[in-house]
């Protein structure tokens, strides 16, 4: 390699803000926007829409499009993202929409697919590695099943000239990687360069938390100007990645913010585990070149694995949440009483005893257990979560919080209840051969 490439890290979840984005897009002379969406939990859901009918793509789809589109086509920019969510090629049919509305006229648009292997996972019924035991000893009906897939269908579009790639379950690294490999020409044999290029998606997939949005602690670790928190840019050369944001904006790019997120989530840091290789990490240095300008360098790379790792979605039945607030003297007690009174009222209700069952007093035990509530609090919010195989028997549980406001403790009031078709997701893995990515182009 003897030039950079400059790829903006435009997104890091489904609802992340447009701003930083723009702001990358506008003022920072990228050359790639990656944008990345699609969480596992977010993905199950879409397919749940999907299968009822809906659209399976994100459905802010549109909005971010519409956003982002125009600037990224004066600018020169490409995009790479995983908006495409459950249906690729039909999310890319909406980004072609938007471009022919905006005048946006010979736009490539490229959609992956091949992720879904949900009837594959079904016929084969593979052992799950959170229990050890068959999908099918659940007994609970999968709703889906997609492979995580690497960077080289997202590279060969790209090599064929597409603006924008959409695609669905790809690793989040690989957004990065293939732009990266089809600028530098990487082969998938090229294994510390796909590290260099895993290391780089790594650092941008998160979005914010690379510029001090996973950094700042209230006083104690100081981020600027946080509210208005600048998105990171990599800057790829044969000497590393330098990890910075847009000039002005707020946030902050010191090492420690940097070898934070280089360390989130990533489970043993030399053999971290991707369709397209096994990076190791333990050997980088993170080196200040100036004000919110960090080089990392050293990451190596070994040969990727035999097999991908495929995120299946259950069906696990609806949720219902119901809290209730109590205010002054003793209203972590009165708060106690009124879940007591709840539990006991449950169980014995032979059409609902059975359903899974937490009660927490927020601010008392809901994130750790403290014990026993502090008579000196003044203010306390009961929580209530049951789980349910059907909406009738979660909504007959959560009717007994409605009756708390009247029948006891006193002091209570500012209910509020909500009700939801849930998705449990269980990883398995698969051999390489068996799945077959593609892509194709899409007017």
């Amino acid at each position: 390699m003897t030039e950079s490439i400059k790829i903006g890290g435009g997104a890091g979840f489904l609802d992340d803000r447009l701003e930083p984005a723009l702001d990358i897009l506008e003022n920072s002379n990228v050359d790639f926007l990656m944008l990345e969406h699609l969480a596992e939990r977010t993905l199950a859901l879409l397919q749940e829409a999907k299968r009822s009918g809906k659209p399976g793509h994100v459905a802010n789809l549109r909005h971010r499009m519409e956003t982002l589109l125009p600037t990224a086509v004066e600018k020169k920019v490409r995009i790479v993202t995983n908006l495409g969510g459950a249906d690729p090629i039909g999310a890319a049919k909406l980004v072609c929409d938007v471009a022919k509305e905006h005048g946006l006229n010979n736009l490539k648009v490229a959609a992956i697919t091949g992720d879904d292997i949900t009837e594959m996972v079904r016929e084969l019924d593979p052992v799950l590695a959170e229990t050890g035991r068959k999908l099918s000893d659940l007994g609970t009906p999968l709703i889906c099943a997609n492979a995580y897939i690497g960077a080289f269908e997202m590279k060969d579009a790209l090599d064929q000239g597409a603006d924008v790639v959409l695609a669905g379950r790809v690793a989040d690294p690989a957004l990065a990687v293939a732009p990266l490999a089809h600028h530098f020409g990487w082969g998938p044999e090229d294994y510390d360069k796909l590290a260099l290029g895993t290391m780089t998606g790594h650092m941008l997939e998160c979005a914010g938390h690379a510029t001090g949005g996973n950094y700042a602690d209230g006083g104690k670790r100081v981020v600027p100007d946080l509210d208005r928190l600048g998105f990171p840019i990599a800057e790829v050369s044969d000497e590393g990645v330098i990890i910075t944001k847009t000039h002005g904006s707020g946030g902050l790019v010191d090492r420690h913010v940097v070898r934070q997120q280089l360390l989130y989530e990533l489970g043993d840091p030399g053999d971290y585990r991707t369709p397209d290789v096994v990076m190791d990490i333990n050997e980088v240095k993170a080196e200040e070149l100036g004000k919110d300008r960090v080089r990392l360098s050293g990451v190596r790379g070994r040969k990727r694995p035999d097999q991908l790792k495929v995120l299946c979605g259950v069906d696990n039945g609806w949720l219902g949440v119901a809290e209730i607030s109590y205010g002054g003297w003793n209203a972590a007690g009165r708060a106690k009483l009124a879940g007591e009174v709840v539990t006991k009222r449950l169980r014995r209700d032979k059409t609902v005893s059975n359903l899974p069952l937490r009660v927490d007093i927020i601010g008392v035990n809901s994130v750790f257990s403290f014990g026993e509530p502090n008579e000196e609090m003044l203010d306390a919010r009961l929580r209530f979560c049951v789980r349910a195989p059907d909406k009738e028997s979660a909504q007959a549980a959560l009717a007994e919080a409605e009756t708390l406001a009247t029948n006891g403790p006193a002091g209570g009031g500012g209910k509020t209840q909500s009700l939801r078709r849930t998705i449990r997701t269980y990883a398995t893995y698969l051999p390489r051969e068996q799945i077959q990515p593609n892509w194709q182009m899409v007017q």
